[in-house]
């Protein structure tokens, strides 16, 4: 099991409302975290700089051998497209590029040592996240990379979020990817220029959207 020990640094109530000057500071402080948590590149973006492409959401919907909650996104009630759209700025981040990984799509991780990268950007953007939680930013929402079910439940039967009256076994740390929301984070980086991992490599990275 996963366990990810987590201590803010900085504790706030909720603001009535934003001070830009101090969301500027802030942003940037939650940059330097993703930095100094192991990703290569961080940036902090908008959310007009954030690039969907429905292929990439075929892609998904295709690849369904290990499904989840998250992978295909199957939320009867939300839909977090329309969610992101409400958000005005984001934390964007890469790992540094591994040329070496195949692209495992949504299904089973065979390396170990691959699957600890995969896990390695949903503890990022669980890091960014609380940190932005803590700092009065209660609807900061992350995205990872790779179906979570893989990375985290491969030898499981079913997702358990996906039962009736269960609920997910990895809840402080499993989340939606960028890839199951249809982001072309791959572009993103691209525009930012970043060195992004030839195709068919898979993009390591995550996104925090804040409020």
């Amino acid at each position: 099991m996963i366990k990810l020990s987590f201590k803010p640094e900085i504790v706030r109530r909720i603001p009535t409302r934003i001070d830009p000057q101090q969301l500027e500071t802030d942003l940037e402080y939650l940059r330097n975290k993703g930095l100094s948590a192991g990703a290569a590149d961080c940036a902090v973006i908008t959310r007009d700089e954030i690039v969907f492409n429905p292929d990439i959401l075929r892609q998904v919907e295709a690849d369904n051998r290990l499904p989840s909650i998250h992978w295909p996104l199957d939320y009867p009630k939300d839909d977090l497209n329309e969610t992101i759209d409400t958000y005005k700025w984001a934390v964007f981040f890469q790992l540094p590029p591994d040329n070496t990984i195949p692209a495992y799509g949504g299904g089973p991780i065979a390396e170990l040592e691959h699957r600890q990268r995969y896990i390695r950007t949903y503890e990022i953007v669980t890091i960014i996240e609380s940190s932005a939680f803590y700092m009065g930013y209660h609807l900061a929402i992350g995205l990872a990379s790779g179906n979570c079910r893989s990375v985290f439940c491969p030898d499981e039967k079913r997702c358990r979020a996906t039962l009736k009256g269960q609920t997910c076994i990895r809840p402080n740390i499993g989340r939606p990817s960028m890839e199951a929301a249809g982001i072309d984070a791959r572009a993103m980086a691209g525009a930012l220029n970043w060195e992004v991992p030839l195709k068919p490599v898979p993009f390591l990275g995550g996104l925090v959207m804040i409020h």
